[in-house]
């Protein structure tokens, strides 16, 4: 190999080490946790700090520290930002492009942009250096809280994926809040003009009507205004209940894409599959099912039915043969010969860490090793060597 290829290896291998702890490709790695941990409390601390910076005895006291302290969260908050860029072609759905385009592509991301923010405020206090209120966007870098919870990232997935019913829900909601301030103010204005004189007295009603049921000490005089009223609040109950319906629906399909992603990327980092396209992966995640289980769980139990085969993405299994105790890593698999011969399981395995695995029911290994031919004879083989040390 020449020294220019050995050097790009180098350089793809500390990429893929760098990719794994920044976006946790594999989520128990210590070093990741670690990182996540110094950034949480470096968002947290410079968001707790901006705000005694507002506060005049800190300002007076700590001033210098407090512009020390920023000064440095910018530095590693930036560092964070250039490196997730650096290893954005290492994620799977981007290796079909160009390094750049990959990370252009990745730049562009939710979460990138909101990165991208959080050095913003340095950009303007350094262009506008004598503005008292600049310092305050610097508590934009609380959204950053929202790549390390999950559930703030899927609310966010979700919004993003509804939004244009979510906007067809503000359209309906403001063209019924027009309507009924419209029809009370054509109806009741005269007779209540303090309350419903105007527009903008008719808009505060209908909103109190529509989104808390009821319209406070502004009640309708006439029978009409009530029939108005009534049908207002029945309104109401539908403009909120359509969106909630759709964020509803929003949660069960990112649930799903959020399966898809987490068995398509476990999928890919077991070697057997390593070498497929990304096509021939998906078409195994539909396959395969991502299961985790803690240590000292009995996966298999010698002499059970074989009904499936695992594959290990990560973490660390033991085998019981009569022979002793076989210990199998990412990348294994076990299961296989009760699949392969029809016959019980010929082996105990126990789960000796926390262990990503990736289950194959018996009639879908059936079709996948037709599918894959070359799979087939490798198991095949691995089999035939377990039954010979077996044996």
């Amino acid at each position: 190999m020449t020294a220019g290829g050995t050097s790009t290896t180098d350089e793809q291998s500390v990429r893929q080490r760098v990719f794994d702890i920044l976006e946790h490709s594999r989520r128990r790695d210590v070093a990741s946790r670690l990182i996540d941990s110094i950034l949480i409390l470096l968002i947290v601390a410079n968001v707790v700090v901006t705000i005694g910076q507002f506060v005049p005895e800190i300002a007076a006291a700590y001033g210098d520290e407090i512009f020390a302290f920023d000064r440095l969260c910018v530095a590693l908050f930036a560092l964070e930002y250039a490196g997730r860029l650096w290893v954005a072609p290492e994620h799977l759905m981007l290796r079909d492009r160009s390094a750049l385009g990959a990370r252009l592509r990745f730049a562009a991301t939710p979460m990138m942009v909101i990165d991208a923010l959080a050095i913003v405020p340095w950009l303007l206090e350094v262009l506008l250096p004598h503005s008292e209120l600049i310092p305050l966007t610097r508590l934009v870098r609380v959204l950053k809280l929202a790549r390390y919870s999950p559930a703030l990232a899927t609310i966010g997935r979700v919004v993003a994926a509804e939004r244009r019913a979510l906007l067809a829900c503000v359209i309906i909601l403001g063209g019924v809040l027009l309507a009924t301030a419209a029809i009370m103010f054509a109806i009741e204005g005269r007779q209540q003009p303090e309350r419903l004189g105007d527009m903008s007295k008719a808009m505060w009603w209908a909103a109190a009507m529509l989104a808390k049921i009821g319209g406070g000490e502004t009640e309708p005089v006439t029978a009409l205004g009530r029939i108005v009223a009534a049908i207002t609040v029945m309104l109401g109950i539908f403009c909120f209940a359509l969106p909630v319906a759709i964020i509803g629906r929003g949660f069960y399909e990112e649930i799903r894409r959020r399966d898809f992603v987490v068995t398509f990327a476990m999928v890919a980092h077991v070697p057997l599959f390593a070498k497929l396209d990304a096509p021939a992966i998906a078409g195994l995640v539909g396959l395969l099912k991502a299961r985790t289980v803690t240590p000292g769980t009995i996966i298999v139990r010698k002499g059970d039915p074989g009904d499936s085969m695992y594959f290990i993405a990560s973490g660390t299994v033991q085998v019981a043969i009569e022979k002793g105790a076989v210990q199998l890593g990412e990348g294994d698999f076990f299961g296989e010969m009760a699949l392969l011969y029809r016959g019980p399981r010929t082996a105990t395995v126990t789960a000796l860490s926390s262990t990503d695995l990736l289950v194959l029911d018996a009639d879908d290994f059936l079709r996948l090793v037709d599918q894959i031919p070359s799979l087939k004879r490798h198991i095949e083989a691995v089999a035939e060597e377990r039954t010979n040390t077996v044996s």
